[in-house]
């Protein structure tokens, strides 16, 4: 396998995570949940800040 398509497959599997924490974090009906998930995404993107 190419170094490109490993990338690719990467940031393909990196974008899904957040996009399904984003989603967590929003709609969950937890707030445990909710609360986790914001702290999760605030790792995998530490130029955010958690606004809550």
């Amino acid at each position: 396998m190419s170094v490109g398509l490993l990338s690719s497959i990467a940031a393909v599997f990196y974008g899904c995570t957040v996009s399904v924490l984003a989603l967590t974090a929003t709609f969950s009906r937890s707030r445990a949940l909710r609360r986790e998930a914001r702290s999760t995404l605030a790792v995998l993107m530490p130029g955010r800040r958690d606004e809550s």
